[in-house]
């Protein structure tokens, strides 16, 4: 598993896939089966309506994200493999 770099939440999927082809790096996108099921397709919908009104809205969501504060006694979920 390759840990997450948060230099790059703030790229695209786009310019990280063309960041990896100019530098040489393999980069294998598969979907992972769960995916057509998935909630997540739902609120991405949304936030491209969003986007389509609006072209800060993600950018705004992510500013938003970033100061809100986690209490320690939160549990969070561990990722799995798909």
């Amino acid at each position: 598993a390759v840990p997450r770099c948060k230099p790059l939440r703030h790229a695209y999927e786009k310019e990280i896939v063309l960041y990896a082809y100019f530098e040489g790096l393999d980069y294998v996108s598969t979907e992972c089966v769960y995916a057509p099921h998935a909630y997540r397709g739902h609120a991405r919908n949304l936030l491209k309506d969003l986007e389509a009104t609006r072209p800060s809205t993600v950018a705004a969501l992510g500013h938003s994200g970033r100061r809100l504060a986690v209490a320690t006694e939160v549990a969070t979920k561990t990722l799995g493999a798909c």
